[in-house]
């Protein structure tokens, strides 16, 4: 492949000798050329100043410019514009602006702007603005794009992006980016962002970011959804506290306050043994008035009794519903309701200790798994991190 690709750039560039800066007025027009490689062709050595509207290229062909339609078994180079459809084995090149459809087995090429589509199994890159579609297995690289970049592995754009970017691994946009992010690792915006993939990163945000983490300096108008969104100028509460099953709780919670993360620690003594349970979970704010808010979240703790992990079903999972009336601007305190759901394995020593649980309204064994359910209480204190 690499061989490939290295015969392709010598024929891109061996063919192109010093003619760019010559002018495009000084050129003629071709219904049909017809070449095994330049220069044998029906163009010989004028192939280079010749726009063709039919051009059929054996193994390769490089010619002025296009209007109309391309083929070539290996690669086309054209030395100004393409207005059409270019299709090759292999590769197409084009040094000036594209309108049209680009479609190739490896790579594309425009030295200028896009407007249309690239195609190619590997890669495609456009040292312009492309305004349509890149599609291509591995990556694509533009310096803006309107519409769409689709991938297997990356995107790239050093200018602004209006539009999808998906890929497999990464997204990267250099300028504003107004449409989406989806990416199987990371996106990365270093100006504005509306929506993102696994590990997103943006400057400001207007709209969503959808990933497993979010890191973000601002989110306006928007929201973040993932494992865990951390935004600059966002949510990020300290939270103290306890309930009725777990007297001691702290509680990280990060993201934005219409949708925000939670990582917890509880835990609580009963009959000399500690029991205590690692938490996560979701929530949400609902602005009442200027100093109360309520909170609704839900939780999920994975709980331990005297051990580091509990190596079996053994799952606390609460709704939780909160009214937060701040004192300061950093400090308030919260109380209300939640309910609870109890699910633990009961094989052998490993279901739950009674003791956990004073009263359920709901209490039923099935097979090898016990639920209870019972209403709680909450209360503590929250601290806003700058």
């Amino acid at each position: 492949m690499i061989s490939k690709l290295m015969i392709a750039l010598a024929i891109t560039f061996v063919l192109t000798p010093q003619v760019w800066s010559q002018d495009q007025e000084d050129y003629q027009e071709d219904m049909l050329h017809v070449s095994l490689i330049t220069p044998i062709s029906t163009s010989g050595f004028d192939s280079w100043k010749t726009i063709n509207h039919v051009s059929l290229n054996l193994l390769a062909g490089f010619s002025g410019g296009l209007e109309g339609i391309e083929l070539s078994g290996f690669s086309n180079v054209l030395r100004w514009d393409m207005h059409g459809i270019q299709l090759a084995g292999f590769c197409n090149n084009t040094f000036g602006h594209a309108k049209g459809i680009e479609a190739a087995g490896f790579y594309n090429y425009n030295h200028k702007d896009m407007m249309g589509a690239q195609i190619s199994g590997f890669t495609n890159l456009c040292m312009g603005q492309v305004k349509g579609i890149q599609a291509s297995g591995f990556s694509n690289h533009s310096w803006g794009t309107t519409f769409a970049q689709l991938s297997g592995f990356a995107n790239t754009s050093m200018g602004p992006v209006t539009g999808l970017q998906a890929t497999g691994f990464v997204n990267f946009a250099r300028g504003e980016s107004r449409g989406g992010q989806v990416a199987g690792f990371a996106n990365v915006c270093l100006g504005t962002v509306k929506a993102s993939g696994f590990i997103n990163y943006a400057k400001k945000v207007h709209g969503l970011q959808l990933g497993f983490i979010n890191v973000a300096d601002s989110i306006d108008r928007g929201i973040a959804i993932g494992f865990l969104s951390f935004v600059k100028d966002g949510y990020k509460v300290l939270q103290l506290g306890g309930n009725e099953t777990l007297f001691g709780e702290v509680s990280f919670k990060t993201g934005v306050p219409r949708f925000y993360n939670i990582i917890s620690l509880g835990g609580t003594l009963r009959n000399n043994t500690l029991k205590y349970g690692w938490g996560y979970g979701v929530g949400t704010t609902v602005p009442v008035f200027n100093r109360l808010t309520i909170n609704v979240e839900l939780m999920s703790y994975h709980l331990n009794e005297d051990w580091w992990w509990s190596n079996h079903l053994n799952l606390l999972n609460r709704a939780n519903l909160t009214a937060d009336f701040r004192l300061t601007r950093k400090f308030s305190v919260y109380a209300g309701p939640a309910w609870n759901v109890w699910v633990t394995d009961t094989r052998g020593d490993n279901g739950m200790d009674p003791s956990f649980v004073d009263w359920a309204v709901y209490d039923r064994t099935d097979r090898r798994t016990r639920v209870m359910m019972y209403p709680g209480l909450q209360a503590g204190v929250r601290v806003a991190i700058d």
